[in-house]
C-alpha cells in the first residue's frame, strides 16, 4: 500500500513537472522578443508602452504586420535587396495578436522567424496582448532620451521598396537635420491627395528632388526622433481623457475619422492623431519628387500594393515595376529653401520666419489645443 501511495505521488510530480516544462515552452515561443536571434541583447518590450531599444544602430526598420504572411514575405524579400551602404542595420518585425489576445497567426510567426536578412540581425517581436494598427505604430520605437541620431523606418507589410531607399532616406535626413519643422520623412510618392479636398496631389517638376507637405505620408515613414518622442508623449497623456477628439476641421481625414467613430472603428486610422499634433505644431514632411523632377513613374522609393485589409479590399496589385532601380546623385541634389505645401495643396510663404499665407480654417480643437500642446 505504502509503495502505490509514493507511486502515486511520484507520478503526481512527474505530470506537474512536465506541464510546468511545457507551460514555459510555450511561453516562450509566445513571448519571446528574440525569437529569430542575431543580436546579443534580447528586450521584454510590453503592449501600450513606447519599446526603448538597448542596441545602437545607424537604421533600424521596423516592419508591422499581423496575420498577412504572403505580404510580409514580399516586403521581406524587398528589404533584401537594401543597399545600406555599410551602414550598422537593424530589423525589428512586430506582431500583432488577435483582438481576442490568445494567439497570432502561426503562419505569419513562421515567416518572421525563418527569414534572413543579408543586412544584418533580425528580431521578431509578438504583442503581449492585441493593439491595433494604433498601438502598432506608436509603440513599436522609442527614441533615445538623450538625442538619437538614429534613422528609423515604419513599414506595414503591404508595401515593397526600392534598393536604393535608405541611401535617399540618409541623405534626406543629413540635408534636413538643422530644420525644427520637419516631422520626419516619407519615401511616399503615390496616391498623394490634397488633404483639404481629396483632390490629386501634384508637386511641380520644379520643385525638384525633395518638397515639404503639412500631410504625412504613411506609406514608409521616417519620423524625427524628438518630434516622435514629443508626440508619444503627448499621445500617452492625451488619450487618457475620454473626451479629447484629435480633430482638424476642414480635412478629408477630419471627415472619414468621424465617420470611423460612427462605425466604431476609429482604432484603425493613427494617422489622425499625428496630423493633430503636426498642425498643432506647424510641422512637415518631407517628400521625395523624383518622379515629377524627371517625369517618369519608375522613380518610386517605395509601392504599396493594396493587399486586403484594414482599408483595402479586393484583390492586390503588382507595382513593384514602379520601384526605382538604378541610381544617380543627382536624386539627393537637395535644395533650400524647400518648397512647402499647406492642407489646401498651395505652397506656403513665408516673411520673417512667419507664416504669411496658410488657410486658417485648417484648425484644431481649441480648448485641446491650448491644453495639449507637447
Amino acid at each position: 500500500m505504502i509503495g502505490m501511495a509514493v507511486k502515486k505521488v511520484l507520478l503526481v510530480i512527474i505530470f506537474v513537472a512536465v506541464v510546468l516544462n511545457l507551460f514555459l515552452f510555450l511561453k516562450r515561443q509566445i513571448f519571446s522578443d528574440d525569437l529569430s536571434g542575431g543580436l546579443d541583447n534580447p528586450i521584454h518590450c510590453v503592449s501600450n508602452v513606447p519599446c526603448e531599444y538597448p542596441d545602437v544602430v545607424d537604421f533600424r526598420i521596423i516592419v508591422l504586420t499581423f496575420d498577412r504572411w504572403n505580404s510580409l514575405t514580399k516586403l521581406l524579400n524587398s528589404l533584401n535587396d537594401l543597399r545600406v551602404d555599410g551602414d550598422n542595420v537593424a530589423l525589428e518585425i512586430w506582431i500583432d495578436r488577435r483582438p481576442d489576445g490568445k494567439g497570432v497567426d502561426e503562419k505569419t510567426l513562421a515567416t518572421a522567424k525563418s527569414f534572413q536578412w543579408k543586412n544584418g540581425a533580425v528580431r521578431v517581436h509578438v504583442q503581449t496582448a492585441h493593439v491595433g494598427i494604433l498601438g502598432q505604430w506608436i509603440d513599436t520605437w522609442r527614441p533615445a532620451r538623450n538625442g538619437s541620431k538614429e534613422i528609423v523606418l515604419i513599414l506595414e507589410d503591404d508595401l515593397s521598396l526600392s534598393p536604393f531607399s535608405y541611401r535617399w532616406l540618409k541623405a534626406a535626413r543629413n540635408f534636413f537635420k538643422s530644420r525644427t519643422d520637419v516631422t520626419g520623412i516619407t519615401l511616399q510618392s503615390e496616391s498623394l491627395i490634397v488633404a483639404s479636398s481629396g483632390a490629386r496631389f501634384r508637386p511641380l517638376s520644379s520643385d525638384g528632388v525633395a518638397y515639404l507637405y503639412s500631410l504625412l505620408g504613411s506609406w514608409g515613414f521616417s519620423p524625427t526622433p524628438e518630434h516622435w518622442l514629443n508626440f508619444q508623449n503627448w499621445y500617452h497623456s492625451v488619450i487618457k481623457n475620454s473626451d479629447f477628439q484629435p480633430y482638424v476641421e476642414g480635412l478629408v481625414m477630419n471627415t472619414w475619422f468621424k465617420k470611423f467613430q460612427k462605425e466604431r472603428r476609429s482604432h484603425t486610422m493613427w494617422t489622425m492623431w499625428f496630423i493633430y499634433f503636426c498642425n498643432a505644431h506647424h510641422l512637415y514632411t518631407v517628400y521625395n519628387n523624383l518622379n515629377a523632377h524627371y517625369n517618369t513613374t519608375k522613380n518610386c522609393l517605395a509601392v504599396n500594393r493594396r493587399e486586403p485589409g484594414l482599408h483595402f479590399s479586393g484583390k492586390a496589385i503588382d507595382n513593384t515595376g514602379s520601384l526605382l532601380r538604378t541610381w544617380n546623385d543627382e536624386f539627393v541634389d537637395f535644395k533650400e529653401p524647400a518648397r512647402i505645401y499647406g492642407f489646401n495643396g498651395k505652397p506656403i510663404t513665408f516673411k520673417r520666419n512667419s507664416v504669411v499665407e496658410k488657410d486658417s480654417k485648417y484648425s484644431n480643437n481649441k480648448t485641446a489645443l491650448g491644453q495639449n500642446r507637447a
